[in-house]
């Protein structure tokens, strides 16, 4: 049985990395964009952003438009904008995981970027719940596991690149986020082909 592409996956994954670049573009003409003092203090825009873009680029680049009728849609991208713009508080909240490392990361000078890995690891596991939930039930702990550790590999080689770069702009959250985003997705891709071989493989095995 051969893996066969329009039946098999979920998303129309060239159509999703066009899209995805696209909205990573859109990400960095917004980079200077803010709300108000008076409505927020916080940089939630930008967090919202970053989940909402991402959700959109699922959305518009599913195989079965039947699926993704517009109230499914929207209450998608809804609730994966308001995860984004929570990652940052649950990361900080989640950061007490690394209080045993506190001195070793202060010497170092490590405890921003354990923050961002926490937050990377907290955000990428309640996309990817909303993402099974929503398109892809098929996918598997084994999954989300990928998924984590694309997401904190992307977060990690992105500020460390930044890091010895020292860019006179401020594109640090903008690179970290769209390294993010492919991070996911290819991890998206790669759970769908392993999926659709080991589809293949059953069957293969329970023919006489």
């Amino acid at each position: 049985m051969a893996c066969d592409e329009p039946v098999m996956k979920a998303i129309r994954y060239k159509l999703h990395f066009a899209t995805l670049t696209v909205a990573a573009v859109v990400f960095l003409l917004a980079k200077d964009l803010a709300l108000p003092y008076w409505i927020s203090n916080f940089n939630f825009f930008h967090y919202g952003l970053m989940g909402a873009l991402h959700a959109t680029c699922i959305v518009v680049s599913l195989r079965d438009r039947k699926v993704a009728r517009p109230i499914i849609a929207a209450c998608f991208i809804t609730l994966a904008t308001v995860w984004s713009a929570a990652t940052p508080i649950l990361g900080l909240w989640g950061s007490i995981f690394w209080a045993p490392f506190d001195d070793f990361l202060r010497r170092n000078q490590l405890g921003t970027l354990a923050m961002f890995l926490t937050g990377s690891a907290i955000g990428a596991s309640g996309y990817w719940l909303l993402v099974r939930q929503f398109w892809l039930k098929s996918l598997r702990r084994a999954d989300w596991l990928r998924t984590v550790a694309l997401c904190l590999v992307a977060t990690s080689l992105s500020a460390v690149a930044l890091d010895v770069l020292h860019p006179s702009i401020d594109i640090l959250s903008p690179i970290i986020t769209i390294a993010w985003w492919f991070a996911f997705s290819i991890s998206l891709y790669w759970s769908e082909m392993s999926g659709c071989a080991n589809k293949s493989t059953e069957v293969i095995e329970t023919l006489p």
